[in-house]
Formats: structure tokens, sequence, C-alpha cells
């Protein structure tokens, strides 16, 4: 029987041979046609052998390398790593209010992401802040990135100035031009423009990250039943033969530019016309993204804890739970939108982001193998106690009980009265946040290298005031 993976494979073969995919970008595109054996206007046809010749030459796994080596990520074979919520330009607040989000909530997501384990990357559009300019917002989110956290660093697509600032601040950080030539340690996510089409933002963000040598996230999205079919199978297909021809692209301008297989296919709510996250549609797709990046040999990015919610609800925990279950069981390699998305990526939470690093506590338990041998089996503590004792004192259970058992930060347990719960579920978010804030360090940054930064942007147009928000002065409490 023939793996359903090869059967997506050939249909996006044939969508590529016979439908083609535009390229906004004259420069890109020129240099394409010369590599592919069908150019017409705008639009490339790829053979199969011609895609996948290129897609070969992209590394099976590489390592991100952090400010501070104790974060480095590898990206590859069965490593999961997670990245909090990235793009929304909404925040809701603890009360349900929804708002635009504002710097100094970057700064705070910056500092608890920073602050909790079960991240690895920082940075990225944390949340878009309404009210910093769009002249200068990149380079300063990036800036606020490395001020507050030494963890592996998220970029921004964007145009090649754009993007270009981003590297040079990454050039100075790691030691310049030639340091980044030599290892990756900033990653950016590229989406492609469904149905098949790459717009010139993610073309020039692409050109500039091969200049610098740095990976990129392929990333097609199209909506089932907006911008690409409604049934699944054909919506992988279409956003598989994005990827695959934008991955071809990385290796025309650079062969070997570590590139991570990315597809986010979503599901439209037909109702409606606009996206739906929280759908187990959606965790079908992430599914079959790492299926797909395994047959390439390739990282892949996916899934995350998921959700339509509006705010912090039953609603927000089940989807969550879904899309997050199935991206760690897949072994999906890097899990961005791993916490903090509300309202089919409109918006970040605080609240949420908290509750969605617990569901990923659930879920790595849940997956870890059961461990089974002479300590655990317990049975000379058995033995001990016999029939009818109990095991709440036992030397065993004291010596265990702070990791045997998985034990909860913010879920309220015990027979206490409903009417409550609201109350207590709500302080123990209040108090968890509050411990993660009041307990971060700012990570140290050599006086020279952040004058060295600060300089840079000064000169790019930011403002001195935005610098200072940025490093937190304007945020005491936040």
């Amino acid at each position: 029987m023939t793996d359903k993976t090869d059967i997506i494979h050939e249909a996006s073969l044939n969508i590529l041979e016979n439908v083609g995919l535009r390229l906004h970008g004259p420069e890109v595109l020129e240099l394409v046609a010369g590599h592919v054996s069908r150019v017409e206007g705008d639009r490339v046809f790829f053979r199969g052998d011609e895609v996948m010749k290129w897609v070969g030459q992209a590394p099976s796994s590489f390592t991100l390398h952090a400010r501070n080596s104790v974060h480095d990520v590898l990206l590859g074979g069965d490593n999961v790593s997670y990245a909090p919520g990235y793009g929304c330009p909404l925040m809701v607040d603890a009360d349900g209010t929804r708002r635009g989000a504002l710097l100094r909530d970057y700064v705070r997501l910056a500092r608890l992401v920073q602050a909790m384990d079960c991240f690895h990357i920082n940075g990225g559009i944390l949340a878009e802040p309404q009210d910093v300019s769009p002249a200068y917002s990149h380079a300063l989110m990036i800036y606020t990135a490395i001020l507050n956290s030494d963890k592996a660093l998220l970029g921004i697509a964007g145009s090649a100035a754009e993007v270009g600032r981003i590297m040079n601040m990454a050039a100075m950080l790691f030691g310049g031009r030639g340091r980044l030539l030599e290892k990756p340690v900033v990653l950016t996510l590229v989406n492609t423009l469904s149905p098949l089409q790459i717009d010139a933002n993610a073309l020039a963000t692409i050109r500039t990250c091969a200049d610098f040598n740095q990976p990129v996230i392929i990333s097609p999205g199209p909506m089932a039943g907006a911008t690409g079919p409604v049934t699944l199978a054909g919506n992988i297909a279409l956003a598989n033969a994005e990827a695959l021809a934008a991955i071809a692209v990385c290796q025309m301008l650079r062969p070997g530019l570590p590139v991570v297989y990315g597809l986010m296919p979503t599901t439209t709510d037909i109702r409606t016309g606009g996206v739906s996250i929280g759908s187990p549609g959606l965790s079908v797709q992430t599914a079959w993204c790492a299926r797909l990046a395994r047959r390439y040999n390739l990282p892949c990015r996916g899934g995350g804890a998921l959700t339509d919610a509006g705010r912090v609800s039953a609603q927000s925990g089940y989807e969550s739970m879904m899309s997050m279950l199935v991206s760690a069981r897949e072994h999906i390699n890097l899990v961005l939108h791993s916490a903090g998305i509300l309202a089919g990526f409109a918006a970040m939470s605080v609240e949420q982001l908290l509750v969605d690093a617990e569901i990923v506590r659930m879920v790595e338990y849940l997956l870890a193998d059961l461990a089974v041998d002479e300590k655990n089996l317990a049975l000379d503590v058995i033995e001990a106690v016999g029939p009818g004792g109990e095991y709440l004192t036992a030397r065993h259970t004291m010596q265990n009980c702070r990791r045997a058992p998985w034990l909860p930060e913010i879920s309220v347990r015990g027979a206490a009265d409903p009417a409550d719960f609201d109350r207590r579920f709500s302080g123990n978010l209040d108090r968890k946040l509050h411990a993660l804030l009041d307990g971060y360090q700012q990570p140290g940054l050599e006086q020279g290298l952040r004058t060295e930064l600060e300089r840079y942007l000064l000169a790019e147009g930011v403002p001195a005031g935005m610098l200072a928000v940025a490093a937190g002065s304007a945020c005491a409490g936040a």
C-alpha cells in the first residue's frame, strides 16, 4: 500500500509542474529561471527532479546558537523545542479586556520567556507593539529581546532593509559578519503567500538571510476553504508544494542554507470566513507536516498551543491541549506559538501563556517513558507496608514526592467550594506571574556592546525614549 506521504508528495510535484508558483521578485526570478526548464512571466514551473535536487541540499539538522551557549537549540531529529506566540497585534488582559499591544507588553513577555525553563527560543514578534513606529519596530523588538534574554533568537521577516538591520545587530552581538557566516544565530520565519505565491518581502527576507548564511523557517499557511482547498489532503498538498519550491529557492541562493520545513495550514470557519486554529483539522495537518518533514529529512516547525477562544477559558484549555499534544507526539522540532495565543492568532495573553506552559509540562510528563526498574517498582516498600498499611508517611514517599507524581502550578485541586474556583484559579495565575517577574534577572550584556547597539539604533531613527522602554526602565511592575 502506498504511503500517504508519498501520495501527498506526488500531488505537490504535480502542482509545481502543471500549475507553477508565482515569484514577486525580479532578481530572484532571474536566478531561479536559470535553474528550471520552464518560466512564464513571473510564474515558475518546477519538474519533480528539479525541485528535489535543491531540497536535498538543505541540512537535516543544525544548531541555533544562543548568546548564552547553555541555551543553544538543536533543530532536527526527535528534538522538541518551544517558542511562545508570534505576531499578535492585540493583548487580552486578565479581566478579558482586549487592547492594542504596547512595547512594555513585549518587554514583559520577553522576560517571562527568559524566566521559564520550558521555552528555548525568544524574540520575534512576541506581540506587535502599537506604540512603536513601523519604520523601526523590527529592530526595536529584536533589541528588546537581546537586552532581556540570552536564549536563542527568533528574527522577523520584512524588507531587505528591515532584515538587514537585524542581521547587523546579530553581527555586533556575535563578533562580526564573519561569525554569522560560520554559524546560525538568528532564525527567521518566512511565510509564503497562498495560494502558490512568494511575495516581495518574503523573497527579500530569504535573500538577506542567505547573504548572512542565517536559517529560515519556510512556513506556508493556506486556510482550507479560503486560500487552499477545503479538503485537508488538498490543502496539505498545496502547502507542501509552496514549501518545496521556497526551500529550493533558498538553496539556489546559498546551497546548504539551513532551512526549517514549517507548514502551518489552518482551516476556515465557513460560517464567517475567518481562520480557525482551534479546530482538530489544524492538528491533523500539523501531524502530516511532521511526517512530510521526516520524508524530506528536514527539521520541522508546526503546531503549538492554539485556540480560537477570546480569553482564558475551558475552550482555550481543551483546544490548546489538543494541538500541543499532537505537536509533541509528532516530535515537531520547533513548536512556535507554544504559549499565549488567543482568538485565532489575533491576541496574546500573559495568563494564557502561563496556562499553556502548564500544558507543556503535562504533555511532556504524559509522553515520557514509564520508568520500570527496581527503584520505581518499589517492591521492598510494598513488602514493608504490607496489606492494609499506608504509604503517605513512608520514607520512600518522602524521598520521591517532589518529582514522582505530576504536581500542578496553576490548576486547582481539592474539594473546594465550586463558587470559589475562579478566585482560586485566578489567584494561582497571579502568584505564578509575580513569582516569575520578581525572580527575573536581566542577563548581562557587556556595556560596550550595549552602547554600540544603542548608537546603531539611534542612527537608524529609533528614539532614545523607546530604547529606555526596551530596557525595562519604564516598565517597573509591568
